[in-house]
This record gives C-alpha cells, structure tokens and sequence, in this order.
C-alpha cells in the first residue's frame, strides 16, 4: 500500500467528501434492507445528503479528518466536540467514519482513528462516543481494536419539527 497521508478536513475536500458519503450510505442502506426490513425501516427513511453547510459544519470543528492516498481522498472520519453530555465535561462525538470500498480493510479507518484519538489527548477531551450498528461487526471489532468499550446500539429520539 503506498503511504496514507492523514490530514485535517480541508474546504478542497468538498466533493470527494460527498462522493464517499454517498457511496458509502446507499451500500449502508442496501445492507440494511436485505439484513432485516423491519428493523431497519426508519433508518431506510432516512435520506441523508451531504449539503455544503453540513460539510462547512464539519470543517469548522477542527476534529475531522480525511485520508489521502496519492492525492485522493479514500477516507475520512466526520466529528464534533459537545460539552457536557453523559455526565462527561467535554467528548468528542464521531459521526461517520467512511472509507472508500476498495481501500477498506487496509488500516484507513484504524489511521484516521489514531489520528482523532491523538487530537482528543491533545484537546484535552475526556471521552469519544459513537454509535455503532449492531450488525455492522467490522466496525464494531474496529473500534475494539482501539480500545473502545462497545456496549449496544439504543437510541431515542424525539423530532419536534413537522
């Protein structure tokens, strides 16, 4: 494999960041349709679309960042610092992490977590979080890997906006 540069979110990312997300959540969604319909059904509702003020939101953390190989994006890692949350002063909360299908399984993911775990030490961040679906073992024995605690995937939620 030739050398992985990992990098901060830089606003030049803007379409290759989009095209990654959208390949990647379609192939989500379409696992999640032949693994169990029911179970998955608001999640297939969902439609998710990365829009210039979403990637502008994510560039302006200064906690997300992206893997280059030759001067192309193949992975990145979306996130975002929250205060105060889950009884922890400050954490950082990973959104995606995302990378390109045929570089998977070649340390891109487990690189551009060193790299976010590295930044929380260096921010002082107490805790990372995510959310991992149950069915998604790759991710999940990632995170392992890391030493993350995984424990099951539950959430709640409550939309006020009609």
């Amino acid at each position: 494999m030739t050398k992985l540069i990992v990098r901060q979110l830089a606003k030049e990312d803007f379409k290759a960041y989009k095209t990654l997300f959208d390949e990647a959540y379609y192939e989500y969604l379409a696992g999640l349709k032949q693994s169990n319909l029911q179970r998955y059904r608001r999640e297939l509702q969902d439609k998710r679309k990365v829009t210039s003020s979403r990637f502008n939101f994510y560039l302006k953390t200064g906690s997300s960042f992206v893997a280059e190989e030759k001067g192309k994006v193949i992975g990145y890692v979306a996130s975002q610092t929250v205060n105060y949350q889950h009884g922890v002063n400050k954490l950082l909360w990973i959104e995606y992490i995302v990378t390109k299908k045929e570089h998977r399984r070649h340390g891109v993911a487990t690189l551009l977590l060193e790299k976010l775990i590295d930044h929380a030490k260096h921010e002082k961040i107490d805790r990372i979080y995510t959310t991992i679906n149950p069915d998604n073992t790759a991710s999940i024995k990632l995170h392992q890997k890391l030493g993350f605690n995984v424990k099951n995937w539950t959430t709640a939620s409550l939309q006020t906006k009609q």
